[in-house]
């Protein structure tokens, strides 16, 4: 339907790390949610925040996060879904939210309808997730990132978000599903996202610096281009290589590792895509002195050494001699030859060592003795065209 199904009640900062003009802006929008089902909405955002920033690498790169609510009301509940797709067909909401007849887990919604709504209530947004009220799975990720509250519903909203957020690319090997024809070689034209290739040349393919020189290239072949690969990975998990089967063909394109969250849910984002992750969000960390922080936090815990009971003791030691290495290294860095920032390591190791520091914040507060019940030293996190959500690993579900 459309904007005379519902109303935009407004916007609520949820998750605040500073001044939206210096931080990158996430909006969730709610789709489909009767007036009376907002406060299910609330939950349903507080649970992917949370699900969000216990993620490799968002939980080094929460300062650099402000998130935003935006309460939509709808006339229904749910999204538009095809009888063919075993549906009940149409419902009245804000943003038109619809499942496709052509692939049934390709959920979209009135693209332009949600930029305006957010760009009205949070002018400084980033990236924009609908979260549609339906327990269908689905999702999509263009102009803006779509995904249902299914089971696996916080699963689906991290891969959307790759798409939508940086420009990563579909992994798995297929369009509708396995042994489909028309996707058997990947055109010979390089994919412009950065975790999918069709060169297997260690010397020239994008990620090469992540390949060990061991790693066989490519490091899986299909041997049947009619169907997906079947064969296991044959490599310790994690390793990085060129895997053949990605971007919706069964040979002659690559991914990074043999699995990835940009393939099936429920797996971590390769190093490829946490790369691009880290890359994009750590110019809007907060601009701090690393080094001087590091020094007062030392500083301050050796004085608190006598208070803390031995296991307490142990743990922070072993975090002082990181800190040491960090203090050591870090002027290094700044005499080093050339620009040590062009290398996008170094705002992964830099994030680390934020998130360590914060979490000695317990033991260096002046007022208060650190607690170990209350898990003082486990860090606690402040409060294209579009792509077709991947089908849940050992569904029978096209995808």
């Amino acid at each position: 339907m459309g904007l005379s199904d519902g109303t935009v009640v407004g916007a609520t900062k949820i998750v605040d790390h500073g001044s939206d003009s210096a931080r990158w802006n996430v909006v969730l929008v709610a789709e489909g949610y009767k007036s009376s089902e907002l406060p299910q909405f609330h939950t349903d955002a507080q649970n992917f925040v949370n699900t969000l920033f216990a993620t490799a690498p968002y939980d080094t790169l929460q300062g650099a996060i402000n998130v935003h609510r935006l309460d939509v009301s709808s006339t229904d509940s749910g999204a538009d879904n095809p009888v063919s797709c075993g549906g009940s067909g149409n419902v009245a909401t804000y943003f038109d939210a619809q499942f496709t007849a052509s692939i049934c887990r390709l959920l979209t919604v009135n693209d332009t309808n949600v930029i305006n709504a957010v760009t009205a209530n949070v002018p400084a947004w980033n990236v924009i997730l609908v979260l549609v009220n339906t327990t269908v799975y689905g999702g999509s990720g263009g102009a803006v990132a779509t995904f249902s509250m299914a089971p696996s519903a916080m699963e689906i909203g991290l891969h959307e978000l790759g798409h939508t957020a940086f420009g990563l690319a579909d992994e798995y090997e297929y369009w509708a599903g396995c042994g489909e024809s028309g996707h058997d070689n990947h055109p010979a034209v390089e994919p412009s996202q950065p975790n999918v290739t069709i060169d297997d040349n260690r010397m020239t393919i994008k990620w090469g610096t992540l390949i060990s020189s061991i790693t066989p290239m490519p490091t899986t072949a299909n041997a049947d281009c009619t169907q997906c690969d079947p064969q296991a990975d044959p490599l310790p998990p994690g390793t990085v290589g060129a895997f053949e089967g990605a971007h919706y063909y069964h040979c002659a394109a690559y991914r990074p590792q043999y699995l990835c969250r940009m393939r099936a849910l429920n797996n971590p984002y390769c190093a490829v895509c946490r790369r691009r992750i880290v890359e994009t969000l750590t110019p809007f960390l907060p601009p701090k002195t690393i080094f001087k922080e590091i020094k007062d936090a030392k500083a301050e815990k050796m004085e608190k050494f006598e208070k803390l009971e031995w296991k307490e003791f142990k743990e922070v030691k072993l975090e002082l001699k990181e800190l040491e290495k960090v203090i050591v290294e870090i002027p290094k860095l700044k005499d080093a030859e050339g620009d040590p920032w062009l290398d996008p390591g170094i705002y992964e190791r830099l994030a680390r060592i934020e998130a360590s520091v914060e979490r000695l914040a317990h033991f260096i507060t002046q007022e208060e003795r650190p607690n170990v019940a209350r898990g003082a030293l486990a860090g606690e996190p402040k409060a294209a065209a579009n792509r077709a959500a991947p089908t849940k690993p050992g569904s029978s579900r096209k995808r």
